[in-house]
């Protein structure tokens, strides 16, 4: 992790840092108000998560990013700060890292990166199951080494089986049939005759032949399933190969009475901080001056901010990041000109809008709070920025609970 230094030289915008204000001024203390204020908005579970945009530019939505990051952070709690504003990324440009990989290229050339052949070194299957799911693709994978090889197979992303084809042959399915008499040792051989004609697998060409019935012959698929994916879980060395396929090469293996689901999800969820994937999202994560508090680079802005965002590869970093740091907290582009708040909004917490006193246009700002009502978004509020407090209605509305 990376460690950012905060200078006045590489940081346009910090004379409005809380850095630079007493924490008795006003100012930290209208921070700290809006830090109070999120946490009583959650008050049922605790907020990991939020989106801070605006109706439109320059209302100070990255300015609040970055004061409001910095007062959690003093907290004591590790808070992200997340530039997917990939438009005009203002925080990146603030702390002078607007040239540096991060959000945008963790989704493209990470999560979005065709392996095809590598060492499972370098790659672990968690990796590479996951790799295969986010880019829904349709292959054949294998992984080998001196003892075993195993083949999965996915169907636009969904592993719908798993075959041990170095499996001993005192485990392999005819053996295992006759050895539970399901199938007489003749049957076996006709089966097996069959089988060599043909490209399909054994279990196939039983049913087809009528020599058991699905029921039995899936509960020992089953557990050769399992077993196969044992073995393919305890190959930590080796090599491995990504083959395309048709769909329909595929469809044989979603009659298997397996949750593989369920299967890849806990294979995920117990990734080694050492995969491929987690050392590249740690990688651009930056560090600041602040203890707690962290910096996700806005990256290479793409053709496609839209689309990029709205891929389910965004939604996983997300997940990811959520899971590393107490707080995240993404700054977004604008409602009015983009989608991308809308879109981001439904993989967080809740949402901030920012809108800026005596400039912003009020049907535009209803139009903004209507387009995240209608994306389901959860608004934990509206926060008025640059107001002044000494001028009309402001003033007597401080007046009146705080005094002169």
């Amino acid at each position: 992790m990376l460690k950012l230094k905060t200078t006045r030289k590489n940081m346009p915008g910090r004379e409005a840092m809380l850095v630079n204000f007493s924490s008795k001024s006003g100012y930290a203390e209208s921070y700290r108000t809006l830090r109070t204020n999120l946490s009583f908005s959650m008050m049922e579970k605790d907020l990991n998560s939020l989106v801070i945009t605006s109706s439109l530019q320059g209302e100070g939505k990255t300015n609040t990013v970055a004061n409001l990051a910095y007062t959690i952070a003093q907290t004591g709690k590790s808070v992200l700060m997340v530039d997917a504003d990939l438009r005009k990324p203002g925080l990146s440009t603030r702390f002078g890292v607007q040239k540096v990989t991060g959000f945008s290229n963790i989704i493209a050339d990470v999560l979005g990166r065709s392996v095809n052949s590598g060492l499972l070194e370098d790659y672990g299957l968690h990796d590479l199951i996951l790799l295969s799911a986010l880019q829904k693709r349709t292959n054949v994978l294998n992984i080998k080494n001196k003892q075993n090889e195993v083949e999965l197979f996915f169907l636009k992303g969904e592993l719908v089986d798993v075959y041990w084809k170095s499996r001993p042959d005192s485990k392999k399915l005819a053996n295992t049939l006759v050895k539970e008499k399901l199938l007489t040792e003749n049957e076996a051989e006709v089966a097996l005759g069959h089988q060599k004609k043909s490209v399909r697998r054994l279990g196939a060409v039983l049913l087809s032949l009528m020599m058991i019935e699905e029921k039995v012959l899936n509960k020992i698929l089953a557990v050769q399933v399992m077993e196969a994916f044992r073995i393919a879980t305890e190959m930590e060395d080796g090599s491995f190969s990504v083959s395309s396929v048709a769909d329909d090469e595929i469809q044989f293996s979603k009659s298997q009475s397996v949750n593989f689901s369920q299967l890849t999800r806990e294979l995920v969820s117990s990734e080694k901080g050492n995969s491929y994937i987690t050392k590249h999202i740690e990688s651009n994560i930056l560090s600041t001056e602040e203890k707690s508090l962290f910096l996700l680079p806005s990256g290479s802005i793409p053709p496609n901010p839209s689309e990029l965002i709205g891929s389910n590869k965004t939604e996983y970093l997300l997940r990811i990041l959520q899971k590393k740091f107490d707080v995240v907290i993404v700054d977004s582009s604008p409602i009015v000109p983009a989608s991308d708040a809308l879109l981001l909004s439904q993989h967080v917490d809740g949402v901030v809008l920012v809108i800026k006193a005596g400039e912003t246009n009020r049907t535009i700002v209803k139009d903004a709070a209507q387009q995240l009502t209608t994306a389901g978004a959860n608004i934990l509020g509206v926060l008025l920025n640059s107001a002044d407090m000494t001028k009309g209605s402001y003033y007597k509305y401080y007046q009146q609970y705080y005094g002169s």
